[in-house]
């Protein structure tokens, strides 16, 4: 079975005069190399999207200041493709390593080692579980977007939600099952919130937390519609027990809440009413039927 070549971006400038680039890294078999003239980077940059190559080349022969001056463009972006220096070819031959140049393996390092830091930075911000983002990701992202909202005049709206009854399913059919109906609910959040620019979070336990912006067509009962609905659709697949969720809304323009954690606040004490505005109608609703069923319609969020 065939490899992918590496694919490597080769910085040059051309109004210099500039040797051919080591013929073993552009001719290898594993590694493709494209060639940009520094003076076209900044076009090339912005228009390679998603087709990024795995590792981007400076000729070493460079000025330090132009170094990293040419680094600091390309890491802006391109932030998670390693950057490295191409061998002065006017010194010692780069020496060969297994019939592979010593440059064409540092490539191949230099690779690995990014997508170690990659797994190493999700482990750091992601919940296990269910993938979201963890408690300390939300706080460094959901303040980013505060600040991007107030600087664009736009309303954010926070989302603060539980899964209804977690204990009593743990207590019942064990913490397994309770990781999967914690799994389901995340799949709703993920489903519901599912913007480049939404930041959704398990903040630990039964909580879950989404800071998105506001706007035509994703209104806070538009999207409370549709994670009720989501959050359905999953729980009826389990004939044991019902999946539902408690949510309260909070929105960055209403009175005296601004902050992060007052968002937060108001949007768990929404939680709170909501939550309770619920048990007591299904209370009511079993003196009056004697049902046994357990509780499981999520009631609109309230607005603060």
């Amino acid at each position: 079975m065939s490899v992918a070549p590496m694919k490597a971006l080769l910085i040059f400038d051309g109004r210099e005069a500039f040797d051919h680039p080591d013929r073993t890294i552009v001719d290898a078999v594993s590694v493709e190399c494209d060639l940009i003239d520094i003076e076209r980077l900044n076009g090339r940059l912005r228009s390679l999207g998603a087709q990024q190559p795995d590792v981007v080349l400076l000729d070493s022969t460079w000025s330090a200041a132009r170094l990293l001056k040419t680094a600091r463009r390309v890491r802006e972006a391109l932030p998670n493709v390693p950057v490295l220096l191409l061998p002065d070819r006017t010194k010692a031959s780069a020496p060969q390593v297994r019939g592979c140049s010593a440059m064409v393996q540092a490539i191949r390092y230099a690779r690995r080692r990014q997508r170690v830091q990659e797994e190493l930075l999700y482990l750091a911000l992601r919940d296990e579980l269910t993938g979201l983002y963890n408690r300390r990701a939300f706080r460094v992202l959901a303040h980013r977007i505060l600040r991007s909202a107030h600087g664009l005049q736009r309303q954010v709206l926070v989302f603060f939600a539980d899964l209804d009854g977690l204990k009593r399913i743990n207590d019942r059919f064990g913490h397994g099952e309770g990781d999967r109906a914690l799994s389901r609910a995340a799949a709703a959040f993920k489903a519901t919130f599912n913007n480049q620019s939404d930041v959704v979070a398990r903040l630990g336990g039964d909580e879950f937390i989404a800071v998105v912006f506001e706007e035509d067509g994703r209104r806070a009962d538009d999207l409370c519609r549709h994670l009720r609905q989501s959050v359905a659709a999953r729980g009826a697949r389990e004939s044991r027990y019902a999946l539902t969720l408690s949510v309260g809304v909070a929105r960055s323009d209403s009175e005296g809440a601004h902050s992060l954690s007052e968002l937060m606040a108001q949007a768990d004490a929404a939680l709170y009413r909501d939550k309770h505005s619920r048990h007591t109608t299904q209370a009511a609703s079993a003196r009056n039927t004697a049902s046994a069923a357990d509780p499981l319609e999520c009631a609109a969020p309230m607005l603060s």
